[in-house]
């Protein structure tokens, strides 16, 4: 039996804390590979870290890193199966996306970096190579854009960039996940701060309250729960999607 289906059989007898855990890990397994901890699940789930760790020591495992391992393995064999198409996941997202092209976010978000002197793209682990195609297409298209770094920080550029600027943040989670770097975009609530554009997949994230303009995109990966899939195609889409709008076309 499969780690998942083990979960949905014992979820009658998990405590309140515990089934928020295991619900949103049947829902989102690939969550638990993607974020390295059980801080991150616990942020993601909206319980404690102690009640992830807990479902895991009941679900036979040592902790919450074994049974990590054991997911992953069951998704890998899941995308070996010659019956699956990843692209048809991925179509799916395609069409979702054509209605956050004419959204009213999109072109939000198109005026603000209009009228930025400098544009900022910042994403942390993965979704920091999302962050430099933005970067990258943004000077091809003649707008002076770079790439913060993402090992320093939000935190350390707080008082470099200014009202006259304009921050691009890409993230899937939306920093729901506990510690994650996302969540210092706080440092720029300020009257003189600058403008900030998200990009996520997680709607009611904690990092829109910072945000000037949140745009929500489709997450291919939650939508093939049981496959190993990346959403850095969606961003890339998003990114086009954008410097269209600012084109005006």
């Amino acid at each position: 039996m499969s780690v998942t289906q083990t979960m949905k059989e014992l979820l009658p007898e998990l405590t309140r804390s515990e089934r928020k855990a295991a619900e949103y890990m049947i829902s989102h397994p690939v969550d638990v590979v993607r974020y390295s901890s059980s801080d991150a699940i616990a942020g993601l789930s909206g319980c404690s870290r102690s009640a992830v760790v807990r479902l895991a020591k009941r679900l036979g495992f040592s902790g919450f890193h074994e049974f990590k391992i054991r997911l992953a393995k069951e998704l890998n064999e899941y995308v070996s199966d010659s019956s699956t198409f990843i692209s048809d996941y991925y179509m799916k997202a395609l069409e979702e996306l054509k209605s956050v092209e004419k959204s009213a976010s999109v072109y939000a978000a198109s005026d603000l970096l209009k009228k930025a002197r400098h544009i900022y793209c910042y994403g942390f682990s993965h979704s920091r190579y999302s962050a430099k195609q933005a970067a990258f297409r943004m000077v091809r298209n003649g707008l002076r854009a770079e790439v913060l770094d993402f090992a320093v920080g939000l935190k350390e550029y707080a008082g470099i960039i200014t009202g006259d600027d304009a921050i691009v943040v890409f993230s899937i989670s939306g920093g729901a996940q506990s510690g994650s770097p996302v969540q210092d975009l706080r440092y720029f609530d300020r009257p003189d701060g600058p403008r900030i554009i998200l990009f996520t997949m997680t709607s009611h994230s904690p990092a829109e309250r910072h945000a000037d303009v949140t745009v929500l995109l489709p997450c291919v990966s939650r939508m093939a729960p049981d496959a190993i899939i990346d959403d850095a195609p969606v961003f890339y889409i998003a990114i086009e999607l954008l410097l269209e709008a600012m084109a005006g076309r």
